[in-house]
């Protein structure tokens, strides 16, 4: 009589395929999100390497020097106010924390600011404070930072329209990322959760299958609106995420 070992093992071996994948996804984010942040920092470097240059110059005028020192105080406080907010989405925290879900819609925006500019692509920002929730920030980052790039893989190059909508409705939060791009198909709307599922010729099919165990794992909601009606094009996902969750 066959025994219930060979199903653990495979269970086993599919848990710890799952967890390879979810840590090679939020690599990829931290990578993308490290290009963004370089920008980021690149600005108030810039002021502070330019302010000490004048400093030198102007060494003879304290009033100066005064005032060149506080614009470089309020640059460092910058970077710092920078460098921990990376430091929170991307240290592995052991359990949920309080984080502003408009703060992390922010960073993820951030991730695809040059698709953004470089697309002429009109975002439209709907944000209701407050707008707080209990979760795990870095993974939260990774799936709206999927949803924005699938969105924006999805706009047509021109009139490409992005509209982000966050507010709290009781005691969840709701999001909505819509798009006016080519829709999607009936048919693989159906299967759109579950892996290898891609409508892109360089996709992996894992990133919407990821995303919904992740909001699924904080005990939320994730769901899915499209049309390819001529005029009516585009999609809309939204998500629901409990203020607190036992995740």
């Amino acid at each position: 009589m066959p025994t219930a070992k060979p199903v653990e093992d495979l269970k086993g071996r599919l848990e710890l395929t799952e967890a390879a994948l979810q840590r090679c996804e939020k690599l990829a984010v931290a990578s993308r999100y490290a290009g963004a942040i370089m920008h980021e920092v690149n600005n108030p470097l810039a002021a502070i390497a330019n302010l000490v240059y004048l400093t030198h110059l102007q060494a003879d005028d304290p009033a100066q020097v005064r005032d060149n020192m506080k614009v470089i105080e309020g640059q460092l406080v910058t970077l710092s106010n920078l460098t921990g907010k990376v430091l929170a989405f991307h240290r592995e925290q052991p359990f949920a924390k309080e984080f502003d879900l408009i703060d992390i819609t922010e960073s993820a925006l951030k991730l695809h600011g040059s698709r953004l500019t470089e697309g002429k692509v009109a975002l439209t920002r709907n944000f209701r404070k407050p707008a707080t929730a209990h979760v795990f920030g870095s993974e939260i980052l990774q799936v709206i930072s999927n949803l924005l790039l699938n969105a924006l893989d999805a706009l047509p190059e021109e009139d490409a329209r992005l509209r982000i909508s966050i507010r709290k409705d009781r005691d969840v939060i709701k999001i909505a990322i819509s798009d006016n791009g080519c829709g999607i198909s009936p048919q693989v709307r159906k299967k759109l959760f579950t892996p290898h599922v891609t409508t892109k010729e360089t996709g992996t099919g894992f990133g919407l299958w990821l995303s919904m165990r992740i909001i699924e794992k904080h005990r939320g909601t994730i769901r899915v609106r499209s049309s390819q009606v001529a005029g009516k094009q585009g999609s809309t996902f939204r998500l629901t995420l409990p203020v607190k969750t036992a995740a």
